[in-house]
């Protein structure tokens, strides 16, 4: 197994039908922070992500996910991800070289097993971070993002095998949590699904406090709410889930469970109960079929850009 070395999720890049609606959505409703803008595309980051960029929207002819991108500490652990997966037959989009995206870096793409494209990238230009002030209702940062696939135990052996990513927590037999190389209960997460798909980005708001007014924000605003106010049991973190202008579900959290010691931590098999799926009994009743998604025609098809 290919030690751990991935720290967090960079950002997630989507490639949208109508991008001004969707650059909209996550400025104006959302509360990203929209920054660099090129050629039909739109960078957003967020007051305290260290990372240039935490979401990419890019104009084209359907909604897919065009990459998940992972961060690792160094030049010298990209060129060992790359010889690794290289070696072991991934196919690599790109050799790791200079990033021409805002914040640069050093990096390279491939597709996992089931399609999607995925980048590795180091030595990105960080930006300052800010704590948000009090009662601030815009996301802080991106927490972690969940996939969808028609079979979650093959996608956990291939992300632990090739990407050192390991098992945190289950959710019965219908989602797999996923740590990289920190403190955070899951840095991904792998949901059982039809199709391989998005099943969700969250991004993390200041607190509780926040998070409520956040999601009480978009709620009071007409916009549905999939699923939330609550609080799940596995990694113990808040939710509220709504759909964007495309379909993709973005969730607001907070208080994500933080592991200070992984050499003492046993992985459970969470249930799937009224009372464990939503501690607080506070959430509305939830619509599967946002999570569900539709099946992305970006795998096996890297992005232009």
């Amino acid at each position: 197994m290919t030690p751990v070395a991935i720290t967090h999720v960079r950002y997630v890049a989507l490639g949208v039908r109508n991008l001004p609606a969707q650059v909209e959505f996550y400025k104006d409703v959302w509360g990203l922070s929209a920054r660099e803008s090129d050629s039909g595309l739109q960078y957003f980051g967020a007051p305290a992500s260290l990372d240039p960029h935490i979401l990419r929207l890019r104009a084209s002819e359907f909604d897919r996910v065009d990459l998940i991108s992972f961060a690792v500490p160094s030049a010298k652990i990209v060129d060992s991800f790359a010889a690794t997966l290289r070696s072991s037959g991934v196919r690599l989009i790109s050799e790791p070289a200079g990033s021409t995206a805002p914040g640069g870096g050093y990096g390279f793409r491939f597709f996992d097993h089931e399609g999607r494209t995925l980048e590795i990238m180091s030595d990105v230009e960080l930006v300052s971070a800010a704590e948000l002030p009090e009662r601030d209702w815009h996301p802080a940062k991106l927490s972690h993002v969940v996939i969808n696939s028609p079979d979650i135990e093959a996608a956990a052996r291939w992300y632990g095998e090739h990407l050192g990513l390991q098992v945190s927590d289950r959710l019965a037999d219908r989602m797999i949590f996923l740590r990289g190389d920190s403190n955070i209960h899951h840095t991904i997460a792998i949901a059982a699904a039809p199709h391989v798909s998005l099943n969700h980005v969250a991004y993390e708001s200041r607190g509780i406090d926040e998070y409520l007014r956040a999601s009480g924000r978009l709620i009071r605003s007409g916009l549905p709410c999939v699923w939330g106010p609550g609080r799940h049991g596995p990694g113990d973190n808040t939710f509220a889930y709504f759909s964007d202008q495309s379909g993709f579900v973005a969730e607001y959290t907070t208080a994500l469970q933080v592991v200070d010691d992984w050499n003492a931590w046993q992985p459970r098999v969470h249930p799937v109960t009224p009372e464990w799926s939503d501690q607080w009994g506070t959430a509305n009743i939830r619509d599967p079929e946002p999570f569900v998604g539709r099946p992305d025609l970006g795998v096996h098809d890297a992005p232009p850009v």
